[in-house]
């Protein structure tokens, strides 16, 4: 799913269902909903590959037109 997808699920999520606006965010740990977690953090651009998320740090610049993520967690 792309940001602009998932951005426009959560905008009619929310204007269909305004008292949530209000309510934690939670993440599942699997696709079978095994657990939860809270979300904590912001989004971050980042770099994904094979199952690992590199994101920008000091020490290690990344191109803009390098990213091919976000983390929303």
């Amino acid at each position: 799913m792309k940001l602009k997808e998932y951005i426009k699920n959560l905008t009619e999520f929310a204007e269909a269902n305004p008292k949530c606006l209000e309510l934690d965010v939670i993440t599942s740990k699997d696709d079978e909903g095994n657990g939860y977690n809270q979300v904590y953090y912001t989004p971050t651009k980042g770099i994904f590959d094979d199952g690992d998320f590199q994101t920008e740090r000091e020490e290690y610049r990344i191109d803009e037109d390098d990213y091919n993520a976000v983390c929303v967690n």
